[in-house]
């Protein structure tokens, strides 16, 4: 989690216990959005990076991988 995210739920980092891996990225976004209600207004701008690379929405997250949700950034 970064930025306003982060600041809005509290944290910088989610735990998701519910998750059956492997798990893709569009399966993953709803759960996101179930746990954390206050992440609704954003999750349609954010993005889902795996290991370090912005996943597709059929892009598989297995168990061990860095998921990071990625927000709207703005700045010059």
């Amino acid at each position: 989690m970064f930025g306003p995210q982060a600041k809005l739920i509290g944290c910088d980092r989610l735990i998701l216990s519910d998750v059956n891996f492997p798990v893709r990225v569009d399966e993953l976004m709803p759960m996101l959005i179930h746990h954390y209600p206050d992440l609704s207004a954003s999750i349609g701008v954010s993005r889902l990076a795996v290991n370090h690379e912005f996943a597709a929405a059929d892009s598989l997250i297995n168990a061990g991988d860095e998921v990071a949700l990625v927000g709207l950034i703005s700045g010059g």
